[in-house]
């Protein structure tokens, strides 16, 4: 590696572990759950990087401040990557909001379902090519941790389509994302064998470590095994752009958290309530 591009590298690696070290831990957002009110919400993110964003005392000013303080993080880690390596963070960071804005307009009567699996293949075929520009231990890493973002969405449609819904297990299957980490399709078929939740739970633990009793609790466990997998590169070496790339998915994960715990709070729930709302306590 070039002397300069080593410097260049080492200065974003850096970077990235000052910012991770900044994360909220559980503990942070437990005490945020419990806010009595968005001001005492912002108070006590005085402290925290996302202060400098917020400055209206309001759902929307908050939300407004999240979304700002994100963009900024995206910005400050990918503005010094050449156009190619942007691809991948532009992609995955910025088009999949649009994906469901194209499924709406695109959408006539009777058709959806086609049209919904035109844009997922397209924009899976994307995030390939936008892979293929990294070197082959970066492709597997990127495979790895993207991978694993669609098993959420995958596992997420098999107990709402396969178990609340009751679908076949062809229909749970046909609305499945065509991108699998862990969990491939020919799992997934298997999995869709399950009747109940807690039979998904125990056919789940081998590949997630633990098991759960309710939605709440596989919510919660399904994002630790998304999360431990995000921080699985953060080990290795040399340096991977896989990490400016998990990190903004971290910020990303708490920033949802962040979201619903200001709406729980907007709407005057319980902080055990708020706090089953999020995934990272």
């Amino acid at each position: 590696m070039p002397l300069a591009k080593a410097a260049e590298y080492g200065y974003l690696s850096a970077k990235c572990h000052v910012l991770r070290s900044r994360l909220l831990d559980g503990e942070k957002l437990k005490e945020l759950s419990a806010s009595r009110s968005i001001g005492e919400f912002t108070g006590a993110l005085s402290a925290t990087p996302y202060a400098a964003f917020i400055s209206d005392i309001s759902l929307e000013g908050v939300h407004h401040g999240l979304m700002a303080a994100f963009s900024y993080q995206n910005h400050r880690l990918t503005r010094d990557l050449a156009k190619r390596q942007k691809a991948i963070f532009r992609l995955f960071f910025n088009e999949k909001y649009a994906l469901l804005d194209q499924k709406i307009a695109g959408r006539t009567a009777g058709n959806e379902e086609q049209v919904f699996h035109r844009i997922d293949k397209e924009y899976i075929g994307k995030i390939e090519k936008g892979i293929g520009h990294f070197s082959p231990s970066e492709q597997r890493q990127f495979r790895k941790i993207i991978g694993s973002y669609f098993d959420l969405l995958n596992l997420y449609n098999l107990v709402k389509l396969r178990l609340l819904y009751g679908l076949s297990v062809e229909e749970t299957l046909s609305n499945m994302f065509p991108y699998t980490g862990k969990f491939t399709l020919p799992l997934l078929n298997e999995l869709c064998g399950a009747k109940k939740l807690q039979e998904l739970s125990v056919a789940l633990q081998p590949y997630l470590g633990e098991t759960f009793e309710d939605y709440e609790t596989f919510r919660k466990v399904l994002y630790r095994y998304h999360r431990s997998t995000l921080l699985s590169v953060w080990s290795g070496y040399p340096f991977s752009l896989t990490l400016p790339f998990s990190l903004l998915r971290l910020i990303e994960l708490e920033i949802s958290d962040l979201k619903a715990i200001v709406e729980g709070i907007a709407f005057g729930l319980e902080s055990k309530e708020i706090s089953l709302m999020t995934v990272g306590s």
